[in-house]
């Protein structure tokens, strides 16, 4: 999978999402299905693997490809619509040590698209909750706060 959006490469949309989401930590998100344009499904699509286990329609990202543009927007329009449905995960077992085997689901090409591109509105919010300023801060003030508590108050370990 491909690294992480750059904000160069991010849409306006998600870039006020990223700003919201810095200033206000503890706010709440609704309605971010808009962020989930034809641009958006496009990156999606550009970061899919080509090597990638196809799914239960057997679809690659060379054939889905091969009508893009008709592909994205006939996805577009159905997520807008709230007509899109995910389709039946193809189920594999794959070999273990001693002869088990370990299940896994693959879905099909359009819901790996789907997929990626609510992941980078998810990443674009709660990536800033990891940024490494806001953890060390968070980390001083609950050391500070502990120290309050022990020193202060005269607790006892």
């Amino acid at each position: 999978m491909a690294s992480a959006l750059t904000l160069a490469d991010m849409s306006p949309g998600l870039l006020k999402v990223v700003e919201r989401a810095q200033r206000e930590p503890e706010g709440r998100f609704h309605a971010l299905a808009q962020l989930i344009d034809m641009p958006a499904l496009e990156r999606a699509y550009r970061r899919q693997r080509s090597d990638a286990a196809v799914g239960i329609d057997g679809v690659t990202k060379e054939q889905y490809g091969q009508a893009l543009e008709v592909n994205l927007q006939d996805l577009h329009a159905r997520l807008k619509a709230k007509r899109y449905c995910h389709q039946p995960i193809r189920r594999v077992y794959i070999p273990k040590a001693q002869g088990k085997t370990r299940p896994i689901g693959i879905s099909a090409f359009e819901d790996k698209v789907v997929q990626d591109a609510v992941r980078e509105v998810l990443e674009a919010i709660y990536e800033q909750d990891f940024l490494v300023e806001r953890f060390v801060n968070s980390v001083q003030a609950r050391i500070a706060s502990l120290s309050v508590g022990v020193y202060d108050r005269g607790s006892n370990w």
